[in-house]
C-alpha cells in the first residue's frame, strides 16, 4: 500500500506541475509579499522608503505627467471598474461560459471587497505631504485603485490564457495595472506599500480563485480524495456536489 501511495502522488505531481508551479509563483509568493507589508505598516508605520520615493516623484512632476496621471487615476477608479466588471462578467454569463462568469465577478468584486475590509482593519491614514491634485479621503492601505486593476488585469490575463494573442494582452493589463498604481503614488494620496499591497493582494486573491476553479485542481483533488479513501476507508468526506465550483 505505501509503494503504491508513494506512486500514484509522484504520477499526481508530475502530472499536475504546472498547477503546482502556479500555486507557488501566483498565490504562496504575493501573499508572502502582501503579508510583509502588512506587518511593517502594522509595526512601524510603512516602509522606511515611502516618504522620500513620494518626494522624488513630486519634485520631478511636470504638468503632462500631471494629466497622465489624473486620466490613470480616473480610468482606475472603483466605478468604472466596478462598471467593466459587470459588463464583462454578465456577457460571459450571456456567452454560456458561467463557470468563467463565475471567477471573473468573484475575482474583481471579491478583490474590492477585501480592499475595504483590510482598510477597516488597518486604518491607515493618507499620505499629507502636498495638496493632492486628486484629494481622498478614505483609508490609505491597501490602494483600492492599484487592487481593482491588478485583479481586472490579472482575472483577464486567466480568462484568455487559451487565446493565441494572450501574451500582448497580458502585458497591456500589467502595464495598465502599474501604471495607475504609479498615479495614485504621483498624485501623493498613497504611500508605494500601500499600492505594493494592492497589487500582490489582488494576484494572490484571483490565483487563488483560479485554484478553485480549474479543471487541474479538481483532477488533483479527486487524486487526494482516492489515496485517502484507500489508506482510511472509513474515513467519511464531504461530497463533490458540495464543494464544486458553480458551473
Amino acid at each position: 500500500m505505501p509503494n503504491s501511495f508513494w506512486s500514484r502522488l509522484r504520477h499526481a505531481l508530475r502530472a499536475h506541475k504546472m498547477v503546482l508551479l502556479a500555486l507557488l509563483a501566483g498565490l504562496v509568493m504575493p501573499w508572502v509579499v502582501f503579508v510583509n507589508v502588512a506587518e511593517d505598516i502594522w509595526e512601524s508605520g510603512g516602509f522606511i522608503g515611502d516618504k522620500q520615493i513620494l518626494a522624488f516623484l513630486h519634485a520631478h512632476a511636470t504638468p503632462a505627467l500631471d494629466q497622465l496621471a489624473l486620466a490613470l487615476t480616473a480610468a482606475g477608479a472603483p466605478l468604472p471598474m466596478g462598471v467593466l466588471a459587470v459588463l464583462i462578467t454578465v456577457g460571459l454569463a450571456v456567452w454560456g461560459v458561467r463557470r468563467q462568469a463565475w471567477f471573473f465577478g468573484l475575482s474583481v468584486g471579491g478583490a474590492m471587497a477585501l480592499n475595504l475590509l483590510v482598510k477597516v482593519l488597518f486604518a491607515r491614514p493618507r499620505p499629507v505631504l502636498w495638496q493632492s491634485l486628486k484629494p481622498a479621503f478614505y483609508y490609505s492601505f491597501p490602494s483600492g485603485h492599484a487592487m481593482g486593476a491588478a485583479a481586472m488585469a490579472t482575472a483577464l490575463g486567466f480568462l484568455l490564457w487559451q487565446w493565441r494573442g494572450r501574451w500582448p494582452a497580458s502585458a497591456l493589463g500589467a502595464l495598465f495595472a502599474l501604471a495607475v498604481g504609479w498615479s495614485r503614488v504621483y498624485l501623493g494620496v498613497h504611500f508605494p506599500s500601500d499600492v505594493l499591497a494592492g497589487w500582490t493582494g489582488a494576484v494572490g486573491w484571483v490565483a487563488g480563485l483560479h485554484m478553485l476553479f480549474s479543471p487541474e485542481f479538481h483532477q488533483l483533488r479527486q487524486f487526494w480524495r482516492e489515496s485517502l479513501h484507500h489508506r482510511f476507508p472509513n474515513l467519511v468526506l464531504p461530497s463533490d456536489e458540495t464543494q464544486s465550483a458553480p458551473a
